[in-house]
């Protein structure tokens, strides 16, 4: 039989056999796929004590946190004896929940008892002492949990032993030049950067590039999907659904299933989503179909002293932005699943430089006219008025007044994008209208810009190059979000409700 010094020095030496012989309560928790290698070559780099930073980038839902509280369980344990204070900073971009979700796993792998005594065989049944709050410690080696938001006031901390920051693609190079790299200095301390990829521009992507320059590859350690998919069926279930949902080349695949980082700033519609959107073999509209249900999307514009006659119509060559209307209808297409919608563009409005009153007054005549269900309008700035008259007129249960946050803004552009993925936004035939003609030109140059994993659509250079049709047609996703993109299958069939 083993001595205790020898179950020490095998648990110590291996986490995957210490997952798989030490009891979490009624039975051990055995650590899976590769987060036993992952924690093998953080626990290396913590030892070097050479002041380098490792990036950590590892796919949704593949128990990135388990990793974490494991490591901060082993660190507890093995430091607890040490004759001076061993201090493990663990850093988030917010407290709740990701702080306090961080607290709440390693509170499991302690078995923590609500007077704080440590159940894991491993610590004896020693109490932890929690302190200030956010301390949690063992004899001399303890965990500090701190925020790395951007109004987060951290500085003065020390990690002697490691720094350990969740999520830090999304905390700002300057946010950690500042207040995080020099909690490390005085002793060298390791410094983990965990998260997934973004837009090439984030921290994690500045240190995985640096580590290769100074040919420090064995800091970047890189678990993108596939890896996990492997031997894992659930995880290949998830992962599949979530890629026949939104495509294989979609942004959130890339970024954070993938780990490949999105350009910060590119073409908003890649060429096969402008084929798919302009595929469309039905004719533009003039009047509604009594058979159908038609919604409405309205981005407004203020109005222009060029305008000088108030005229209802585009102008391509104005400086001024344009209100944009877009009517769509719902056409219901039989899958081997059930119905699911798609989007025919049917007819577009397009308003440069008229005034509030006069779109207000067109608008409330089209409504009816079209016999729209749904409309979403624009809400921020010069739209607040104009919306709130038509939620006044047609009632709150029509009218959605959009006030547009950078979190559903985002929402909105990646929306769209993934419906274009499974061809299921469609325009009407080109009429040779002007209107028309301006959409493709801005379905050729509207941009996108993301920072901390959201975007948002930018002008392209020039004054006369305007992105409102693009942008009006991104509310699709505040319209109808009962029919989002995740409801959609790869296969479909050519029968139509």
């Amino acid at each position: 039989m083993a001595s205790k010094r020898d179950l020490y020095l095998r648990c110590g030496k291996d986490p995957q056999w210490e997952s798989e012989n030490i009891n979490l309560g009624s039975k051990p928790r055995p650590l899976r796929g590769p987060q036993a290698h992952v924690i093998k070559l953080v626990e290396k780099h913590v030892a070097r004590h050479d002041g380098e930073v490792m990036s950590v980038r590892q796919a949704r839902q593949t128990g990135k946190n388990e990793i974490s509280a494991v490591l901060h369980r082993r660190h507890l344990w093995r430091r607890q004896n040490h004759n001076a204070a061993q201090i493990w900073i663990r850093t988030a971009p917010t407290w709740k929940p990701q702080i306090t979700n961080s607290k709440k796993r390693l509170r499991e792998l302690l078995a923590l008892t609500s007077a704080n005594t440590i159940k894991y065989p491993l610590f004896n049944g020693i109490r932890l002492e929690k302190e200030e709050g956010y301390i949690w410690r063992v004899g001399n080696a303890s965990v500090e949990f701190i925020s790395s938001g951007p109004n987060a006031n951290v500085v003065g901390g020390t990690a002697n032993v490691a720094l350990d920051m969740d999520e830090a693609h999304k905390v700002t190079p300057e946010k950690f030049d500042e207040d995080f790299a020099p909690m490390a200095a005085n002793t060298s301390a390791a410094i983990i950067l965990w998260g997934v990829a973004a837009d090439g521009l984030d921290l994690i992507s500045f240190y995985h590039e640096h580590n290769k320059s100074i040919g420090r590859e064995d800091l970047n350690i890189d678990l993108p999907c596939d890896i996990w998919m492997d031997g894992n069926p659930a995880y290949q279930k998830h992962v599949e659904a979530r890629v026949k949902a939104l495509g294989w080349d979609h942004p959130i695949i890339k970024t954070q299933y993938r780990l490949i980082n999105v350009a910060s700033e590119g073409r908003y519609l890649q060429p096969h989503h402008v084929r798919a959107l302009f595929s469309g073999e039905h004719n533009r509209e003039i009047k509604p179909d009594p058979n159908s249900t038609y919604q409405m999307l309205i981005d407004v514009a203020a109005s222009s002293e060029q305008n000088v006659e108030n005229a209802l119509e585009g102008d391509a060559d104005s400086q001024a932005d344009s209100t944009v209307v877009w009517i769509y209808k719902i056409m219901h297409t039989l899958t081997p699943s059930g119905i699911y919608p798609y989007v025919h563009i049917v007819n577009c409005y397009w308003y440069t430089g008229a005034s509030i009153p006069a779109q207000e007054r067109e608008l409330k005549e089209l409504i009816p006219f079209w016999r729209i269900s749904k409309v979403t309008v624009d809400a921020i700035g010069v739209g607040r008025g104009l919306a709130e008259s038509l939620k006044e007129r047609f009632g709150e249960f029509m009218v959605n007044m959009y006030s547009a946050t950078p979190t559903t803004v985002s929402e909105d552009c990646f929306d769209l994008q993934a419906r274009l993925e499974h061809k299921s936004v469609l325009m009407f035939q080109d009429d040779d209208s002007e209107e028309f003609k301006e959409f493709e030109r801005q379905c050729g140059w509207t941009k996108y810009e993301s920072k901390e994993g959201k975007m948002k659509l930018k002008k392209p250079k020039g004054a006369k190059k305007h992105i409102d049709m693009v942008k009006a047609l991104t509310y699709i996703n505040q319209n109808s979000p009962q029919a989002g993109v995740v409801e959609f299958l790869a296969e479909y069939s050519d029968r139509s409700l």
